[in-house]
């Protein structure tokens, strides 16, 4: 005769186990120092809970008040594709490292039927965990904006800015790096100095870096030593992009990308020319559709492990310590110094 399913045990269980009450079990479980217990006490609920193997129901927890020690990684995109899975590993990596030092597991959250949503339903299923963080190069602002509205604590990896009330983020702190890599092209004697960049501008990482470039010009000299910033459809103009550099006597520049760093210099070597003897090219530290060449690029590197990493060590300081303000913190960007920047071969 076949037995049926084994019942789980419950907190009234464990209770009448121990010979405790129940909000004697609910105490214990969620480790509360502010209610004080007998060690004797505490150690016969644990004893049962040991014996019974008792697991406390996430979402049980969460209604009642109590924090489940589980942090939610929520993103606007794919993560596992192989296009994208040097992009987010570091970003996971640290994530991960950090939540296992402060005692927090993570879960990671995706989307069912095919477009991802924070919300289904007018519900969040990221309320099963304590508070949760957002990546995404393109997120739905609509929903950032009314996760914030809910009050549900999370941290957006990356510059976000919204309508309305802030949103707490821990971002690369591109505009820093790019003005410390334009100086350096001015302190090297170059007089020409231009931005570009494929695609579209107005994404906030992309703002972040041309403020940079913009910052290093010395005041007043800013037409003087300054060329054009150009937005490039596809690398398909970067050919028409170098001639441009070589009409305005341009001998630096700060590429947005590698993949535009690599096909301005593949084109400067068909037409003879030399990176950086000829040119002098910086790169701000986007890969996105790099072919990896082996040029050693002089530019900066993005942090994601870092990034990663204190975005959770901050969204674990909101969860135990709330703030009424949002907090916005920046990761600096290390520098590489490469070998594609060097003093201008002449005068153009």
């Amino acid at each position: 005769m076949s037995r049926g399913p084994v019942r789980r045990p419950t907190q009234a269980d464990i209770a009448r186990l121990a010979g405790v009450s129940q909000a004697t079990v609910s105490i214990v479980l969620n480790e509360r120092n502010d209610i004080r217990i007998s060690p004797t006490t505490r150690e016969r609920v644990l004893a049962a809970i040991r014996e019974w193997g008792y697991v406390a129901n996430a979402s049980a927890r969460s209604l009642a008040g109590g924090q489940n020690k589980i942090i939610g990684v929520y993103t606007f995109e794919p993560v596992f594709p192989t296009t994208s899975v040097d992009f987010y590993f570091p970003f996971l990596l640290g994530m991960e490292q950090a939540a296992a030092e402060l005692g927090y597991d993570l879960l990671m959250f995706t989307s069912v039927g095919g477009q991802r949503q924070v919300f289904r339903d007018g519900s969040t299923r990221l309320s099963l965990a304590d508070g949760a963080l957002l990546l995404g190069r393109d997120p739905n602002v609509e929903e950032v904006e009314r996760l914030r509205d809910t009050g549900y604590p999370f941290v957006y990896v990356g510059h976000r800015e919204v309508s309305g009330a802030p949103v707490s983020y821990m971002a690369a702190d591109y505009t820093g790096a790019t003005r410390q890599l334009t100086e350096r092209l001015f302190e090297l004697g170059h007089r020409r100095v231009a931005y570009a960049r494929i695609g579209d501008g107005g994404a906030q990482p992309s703002r972040d870096r041309e403020k940079g470039f913009r910052g290093a010009l010395p005041a007043g000299e800013t037409r003087r030593l300054t060329g054009p910033v150009w937005t490039l459809e596809s690398p398909d103009e970067v050919a028409g992009l170098l001639a441009e550099i070589r009409r305005g006597g341009i001998t630096a520049v700060v590429a947005e990308q590698v993949l535009l760093a690599e096909e301005l210099q593949a084109c400067a070597q068909r037409q003879g020319l030399s990176v950086p003897d000829d040119l002098s090219i910086v790169v701000l530290g986007d890969s996105t559709g790099s072919r990896r060449t082996g040029t050693l690029w002089t530019g900066l590197v993005v942090p994601r492990e870092q990034m990663g990493r204190q975005a959770t060590q901050l969204l674990v300081r909101l969860l135990e310590a709330p703030e009424p303000e949002a907090r916005r913190e920046y990761v600096e960007c290390p520098l590489m110094a490469g070998a594609t920047v060097a003093p201008p071969r002449r005068e153009q």
